[in-house]
């Protein structure tokens, strides 16, 4: 991997309203192995706290640390990609630790040829073992993404997973960024409709097991969700988008089958009727957004927060 080292990576970390979680990311950061690096803080937190602060000072110059003026994941990752110095960019949260191998690993993924995203590996302690024969798989027919990036070894899949990943500046200049309109609620699939709108323009996605890192999945801050209709709301939008943009008219009838039956899932078992509706609203907007093409800010000085 030393034909590496001389490659430049900027990794880049949203961030809200973790700062102890926040901390541990960056003080693993700074004991990366790999020398030309730049860690790129989006900060969408109330403030910086102390922990934080010391933090940075160890990443010195390799750090630079934004606060912004606007919340929302996909948003923070477009600010993130535009901020950033270097072509090779690696995405992880912010509740994460990180092995002093993980760069290095990820830069030796991506320069295999085709390769557009590298879905990085991932344990999750809090929530057991997650691996098996469908890793990184997307299931058309109910647009269902399949986890199970806990496994080892290096092979194809279909998308990646938000908490660790790696791409090009190029490749999300080519497909227009992350699309904002993902923002909504927990901001989930923004990482699924990232992954097969770069699919569409014939590069891979290539899951590497030993592109690791341990996802902490701090129980609060970040993008959250905490009320159920809130959630189906959001449920129903994102995944909405996802299968007016990306799916046949016969998987869209069977993916939107689907998801109705888990709008009444989570009304049934939390008893909140309400979960219904708000999901039935989510969805109708969700699919009017996916006949458009994808929201990305060009984002300028004007959306920091005053220095103070």
């Amino acid at each position: 991997m030393a034909e590496h080292s001389q490659h430049g990576v900027s990794v880049i970390v949203p961030t809200l309203q973790r700062g102890d979680f926040l901390a541990d990311c960056l003080r693993d950061l700074a004991a990366q192995t790999h020398e030309r690096l730049e860690v790129v803080i989006v900060d969408q937190s109330d403030s910086v706290p102390p922990q934080v602060a010391e933090a940075l000072k160890l990443l010195g110059d390799r750090a630079s640390h934004y606060r912004v003026n606007f919340r929302g994941l996909p948003s923070a990752r477009n600010f993130g990609w535009q901020f950033a110095k270097h072509e090779r960019l690696i995405f992880v949260d912010d509740d994460v630790r990180i092995p002093p191998d993980f760069v290095t690993r990820h830069l030796d993924a991506l320069s295999t040829p085709g390769v557009g995203i590298v879905a990085g590996g991932f344990d999750e302690p809090k929530r057991g073992h997650d691996a098996g024969p469908n890793t990184g798989r997307f299931f058309r027919h109910t647009c269902d993404p399949h986890r199970g990036f806990a496994a080892t070894g290096r092979f194809e899949v279909d998308h990646a997973q938000g908490c660790n990943f790696a791409t090009f500046k190029s490749v999300l200049q080519r497909v227009g960024g992350f699309d904002e309109t993902l923002n909504y609620g927990a901001a989930l699939y923004e990482d699924l409709d990232f992954a097969l709108r770069v699919s569409r323009t014939g590069l891979k996605v290539l899951f590497d097991g030993a592109a690791r890192l341990t996802h902490l999945v701090a129980p609060s801050g970040g993008c959250r969700v905490d009320q159920v209709a809130r959630y189906t709301h959001s449920l129903g939008h994102n995944r909405s988008l996802v299968i007016s943009r990306h799916l046949a008219p016969a998987e869209q009838a069977t993916a939107y089958a689907y998801l109705l039956k888990l709008f009444a899932a989570y009304a049934v078992h939390y008893r909140n009727p309400a979960a219904i509706a708000e999901g039935w609203s989510g969805l109708r907007l969700g699919r009017q957004a996916g006949q458009r093409a994808p929201l990305c800010t060009s984002f300028g000085p004007q959306h920091l927060q005053p220095a103070t």
